[in-house]
């Protein structure tokens, strides 16, 4: 089952059958694949009650670790072609035996700084519309005045799920910020609050669906009244925490559902400067040919057309973050 808007209203989260939709519908998807992992879909897969090597999770990949191969150099070590330096692997070098597709979650995937591994180009980043004004770890549900509710509704992010060791989500953290599995300059998530965060995510979405996903394209928070495209508004759920340098790129770790009841996590830049790029402080700055390349052919290898790929990225590349007819979102 993938989940899609129902009909009249775009935001409300029903489950249905169909292909990959690239503009404006959260769908949630699994496919398969014949290279090293393969997509497999359980009903108890549920994480025991251990250490971070023991806890599984699943890291939601946006950028070029959608495409397998080039995650793999954060597992095994080693690089694959446009990176300029080998990766030191994880301390578990397994690769995933699974892995599941979420399509356009209600989260804006731009490309901003400028990367020598990319030929000076820019990285991919999502904004989850965070308040950075609130403090703590509650259920955010998002405040209408801050956000671009139709970037959100017609630019979401899909994201590739690979079920992972919670240890392992960590060495991918501190490769992914310029330093080694270990460094004690990256603070590890520990298993007791991965699980946290799972019982949270599960206390938001409460429905349960066939694929065994719960994230924020699945629920809303109306202002007032009826549902509708202007007033949609999804929660962000339980608020993400830095755990990387601040002058790291990807020191944002943040859970964004759970799949079969195992945290889904992933990383972007801190809320500092998400609000810095929001309000156009700080540039974007478009994607080298080298790094779209690789994400569009991660895409293709989740399902997408080569088309949709396309699609879904030049679009995202093309539209300001800031949104349209309004001051800068702070």
């Amino acid at each position: 089952a993938a989940c899609v808007p129902a009909a009249p209203h775009r935001g409300v989260f029903v489950c249905s059958r169909g292909a990959v939709d690239v503009k404006g519908r959260s769908r949630v998807t699994v496919r398969s694949s014949k290279q090293d992992m393969t997509s497999v879909t359980s009903n108890s897969n549920s994480s025991p009650a251990g250490s971070e090597a023991e806890t599984f999770v699943y890291y939601a990949s946006f950028g070029s670790n959608i495409l397998a191969e080039r995650f793999n150099c954060y597992l095994k070590g080693g690089r694959v072609e446009g990176m300029i330096r080998d990766m030191p692997g994880s301390r578990n070098k397994t690769t995933p035996k699974e892995w599941h597709v979420w399509h356009n979650l209600p989260h804006r995937l731009f490309f901003a700084h400028s990367s020598p591994t990319w030929e000076g180009g820019g990285v991919g980043f999502v904004d989850f519309y965070e308040n950075n004004d609130e403090e703590g770890d509650e259920v955010d549900h998002l405040s209408a005045s801050r956000t671009n509710t139709k970037q959100q509704t017609t630019l979401g992010t899909s994201y590739r799920l690979y079920r992972i060791t919670l240890e392992q989500f960590n060495d991918v953290l501190a490769q992914e910020n310029g330093m080694v599995p270990g460094d004690g300059n990256c603070q590890a998530l520990t298993s007791v609050e991965a699980r946290s965060l799972a019982r949270k995510w599960n206390e938001v979405v409460s429905a349960k669906n066939e694929n065994g996903a719960k994230h924020g394209g699945m629920v809303t928070a109306c202002v007032e009244g009826s549902i509708t495209r202007e007033n949609f508004v999804p929660s962000t759920g339980p608020r993400g925490e830095t755990r990387a340098p601040s002058n790291r790129w990807y020191g944002y770790a943040k859970c964004i559902g759970t799949m079969h009841g195992e945290c889904v996590l992933t990383f972007t830049c801190d809320p500092t400067e998400m609000e810095k790029f929001r309000s156009g402080q700080n540039a974007t700055n478009a994607p080298s040919e080298a790094y779209y390349d690789v994400i569009k052919k991660g895409l293709v290898q989740t399902g997408m057309s080569e088309r949709e790929a396309v699609a879904y990225l030049d679009e995202r590349v093309g539209t300001s973050l800031i949104a349209e007819g309004s001051a800068p979102v702070r």
